[in-house]
C-alpha cells in the first residue's frame, strides 16, 4: 500500500507547498515564516523545522529547512537542473549520482551514500515546475532501493535585493535495524541541512555556472 504523495499530486503539492494534505501536515511544516527566523534568514543562517513522526508502517524523520543564497532566483533554479555530478555536490555525504531517465520536466536519478559502514543506494523522480520554480521529489519505488521510503519538494523564490530564498522539506524512513536506528538522529540533520550545503557549493566552487 502506498504511503506516500504519488506524481499526480504536484499541483496540490505546489499550492500547499508540501507533499500531502495540508490539514495533515504538521505545524512545523505549514506555519509562515515568524520575524526571528526572518532575522536568523538575513543573518545568513539557516531555519530548520525538524519533524517525526509515525505514519502506518513508516517511522519518517526530516521536516522543513530555509536558506537565503546569495544568487538571484535564476541562478538557483539553473543549479537544480545541471548534470547527476554537479547535483551530487549540492548534497550532503553523496557517494555518486547518475541520470536514469529524463523526459520533458521529469527526471530520474539514481544516489549512492557511503559514510563509514553505512551504505544507501536508491533512485529519485524529480518534478521540475518552471513557471512555480518548484521541484517535487520522490522514491522511485520501482527501482532498487535500501530506504523504505522518501519524498518532499524544493522552491526557489526572491528574497531582498538578488537573493533567493531556497524553501525545502522532506520526509523519509531510512529503514530499520541497530546502524540505521544510530545514525538517524545525523540523517536527520544531513537531511535538512540540503538547502545549506547547495548555497556553499553554489556561492563557492559552482557560482561561475550559474551566474548570467
Amino acid at each position: 500500500m502506498r504511503i506516500g504523495p504519488t506524481a499526480t499530486t504536484l499541483a496540490v503539492f505546489l499550492a500547499a507547498l508540501c507533499a500531502w494534505p495540508t490539514h495533515a501536515q504538521p505545524l512545523a511544516m505549514r506555519s509562515p515564516l515568524s520575524d526571528a527566523e526572518r532575522a536568523q534568514l538575513d543573518r545568513g543562517s539557516i531555519v530548520l523545522r525538524r519533524v517525526r513522526e509515525r505514519r502506518g508502517p513508516l517511522t519518517l524523520i526530516g521536516g522543513t529547512s530555509f536558506q537565503v543564497v546569495d544568487l538571484p532566483p535564476s541562478a538557483v533554479w539553473r543549479a537544480l537542473h545541471d548534470d547527476p555530478d554537479h547535483i551530487r555536490r549540492m548534497l550532503p555525504q553523496v557517494h555518486s549520482a547518475r541520470q536514469l531517465r529524463e523526459e520533458a520536466n521529469l527526471r530520474v536519478m539514481h544516489f549512492e551514500h557511503r559514510v563509514g559502514v553505512v551504505r544507501a543506494s536508491y533512485a529519485m523522480r524529480f518534478q521540475y515546475d518552471d513557471t512555480q520554480k518548484a521541484v517535487l521529489f520522490q522514491l522511485d519505488e520501482s527501482r532498487p532501493h535500501t530506504i523504505r521510503a522518501g519524498w518532499g519538494f524544493m522552491r526557489v523564490r526572491r528574497w531582498g535585493e538578488n537573493q533567493t530564498l531556497l524553501s525545502f522539506g522532506a520526509m523519509v524512513d531510512v529503514g530499520e535495524g541497530l546502524i540505521s536506528g544510530l545514525v538517524r538522529p545525523t540523517l536527520h540533520e544531513w537531511i535538512l541541512k540540503i538547502p545549506w550545503t547547495l548555497k556553499q557549493y553554489v556561492e563557492g566552487a559552482g557560482r561561475s555556472r550559474y551566474e548570467s
